[in-house]
Parts: C-alpha cells; sequence; structure tokens
C-alpha cells in the first residue's frame, strides 16, 4: 500500500538558509577556467598572469562585500591576488577539466576546505550532451553531506555559450542538465539551477575569445550569482521527515519552495508507520 503525505511548513517554523544567519558563509567557486579565468588576449600565445585572473570571483566578492554580507571563498587554488581592489582570491578553478575530472576530486576538496555554499559551472570542456559527469559530482557531494553530517547547498549553472561555433551540444548539455537538477531536488536534493546560458545576459561584446567572458561578461555572470545567493533558501524543505518512514520506502518526493510544500510517496514497510 502507498500513502501520500504533504507537509505544509509555517513560515514562522522556516530554516531559512542565508548568509545573515552565519557569521561568515564559505563558498567554493567550483569549475573550469571560466571560474579561474585563463583567458589570453588575441596577441599572446600564452596565459595572462595568475595575479590578475579574476573571473567573475572578484565582482562578486565585491557585491557581497557592499551588501555586508560576510564571505569566506574557499578552495586550493589561488588566482587574482593582484587585482586592486583586493578580493578573497581560493577558488577551486581548474582550466581545462572536465566534469569528470571534478567529479573524481570534489569529496577531497570539500574535505580539505568544506563549504556552505557551491557554485558550480562545468561542462564546456565535456563537449557532449551527456551530464554524467555532474551526476557524479553531486553523488559525490551527498557522500561528503552523509559522511561530514554537513549540508552543502549547490548552485548548479547551465553552462554559458560559445562563440563562432554552433551551440547545439551546449543546448542538449543544459537540457540535460536541467533535467537532472529537477529531478534531484523533487528527491531531496539542496540544488538551485542557475540559468547562466541565458539569464546572465551574455551577448558577443561580452567575450574575450570563443570561450571565455570578458570584463563585462564575468561581471553579468557575477551579477546572476549574486541575485540567486541572497534569496532565501529552506533547508527543511529538503530534508526526509525522520519520524514517518525510513528513506529507503519513500518512492517519490517533490519538493515546491513557491508553496513550501513537501510531497511524498511512500510505501508503508512490515512494521507500520510511527507518528
Amino acid at each position: 500500500m502507498n500513502i501520500k503525505f504533504i507537509y505544509t511548513l509555517l513560515m514562522g517554523l522556516f530554516l531559512f538558509h542565508t548568509f545573515l544567519q552565519a557569521e561568515i558563509h564559505r563558498i567554493m567557486p567550483l569549475g573550469d577556467s571560466i571560474t579561474y579565468d585563463d583567458l589570453r588576449s588575441d596577441y599572446e600565445s600564452t596565459p595572462r598572469p595568475t595575479g590578475i585572473r579574476k573571473a567573475y570571483r572578484a565582482d562578486l566578492w565585491y557585491m557581497l562585500e557592499e551588501a555586508k554580507i560576510s564571505v569566506d571563498f574557499v578552495g586550493s587554488q589561488v588566482a587574482g591576488q593582484d587585482i586592486v581592489p583586493p578580493f578573497d582570491v581560493n577558488n577551486e578553478g581548474h582550466p581545462g577539466w572536465t566534469s569528470y575530472d571534478i567529479s573524481s576530486r570534489v569529496y577531497q576538496f570539500l574535505s580539505a576546505n568544506p563549504a556552505d555554499t557551491i557554485l558550480l559551472h562545468i561542462g564546456t570542456n565535456d563537449r557532449s550532451s551527456s551530464v554524467d559527469g555532474i551526476t557524479a559530482i553531486l553523488d559525490d557531494i551527498d557522500r561528503y553531506e552523509r559522511d561530514s553530517g554537513t549540508h552543502v547547498r549547490v548552485l548548479v549553472a547551465m553552462i554559458i555559450g560559445r562563440l563562432s561555433v554552433s551551440n547545439v551540444v551546449i543546448d542538449n548539455f543544459n537540457a540535460n542538465l536541467t533535467h537532472l537538477v529537477q529531478q534531484r531536488i523533487q528527491q531531496g536534493d539542496m540544488l538551485t539551477l542557475v540559468d547562466m546560458y541565458q539569464g546572465a545576459g551574455l551577448i558577443s561584446d561580452d567575450y574575450a575569445d570563443i570561450t571565455h567572458p570578458n570584463a563585462s561578461g564575468y561581471q553579468k555572470m557575477a551579477t546572476l550569482w549574486f541575485n540567486t545567493l541572497i534569496q532565501p533558501y529552506n533547508v527543511a524543505l529538503h530534508s526526509y521527515p525522520q519520524s514517518i518512514v525510513s528513506s529507503e520506502y519513500i518512492q517519490s518526493v517533490v519538493v515546491d519552495e513557491n508553496t513550501k510544500l513537501v510531497t511524498f510517496v511512500t510505501k508503508v514497510p512490515d512494521y507500520g508507520i510511527t507518528f
């Protein structure tokens, strides 16, 4: 027998996962060269110095600082240390990496530098419409959460387009990514889909080369990250009720952030249900 439960959480009981509740909120910018900033000048064959590679990270830091939100960018990488005014230069941007490369290291990254929120933009180097690498990343983040007893919110970005090339593969990748994220949200994952592809408003003038944004493009990316980050997020909606049944018996979950409802269908175990 299957039973359908609907939980309504009162506004006064909302557990909002916001920056304002924590003294310092740890953010991990995670991705490839679009996160690290590996763009090259048209007349140069070598990358720009590491010290001036800031990507969207500097602009996002300034926005958070202006909003008086205390954050700590975390990660094993350092880039942008010569930028003025200074910003927190730690990140996990890895030029040339695919989603599969990130998936093989994300557990290690989080263990070394725990984060409250991850800004994930990865897949450009995959050159494929498959999101299996993203699935592996999210699976290992879930494993880290279970092992550490912590929650990590992941903002998953639809990857930006490329200039002078067909974006059919990127279109398909982003469509598959959207389906994946929506499916995992319904299963209780703490994810937010960020439409960096269309929502950031990048145009040809916002690119330094066919792949990497220039200063104006990165500022647009930072603005979308910022606007998403400051929205209240309800952690409680992404946790299974503990007093009903074990999660192994739950067959489907639908999380609706707008109505603050969690709906799930569960199979009644032999031992029954305890309320």
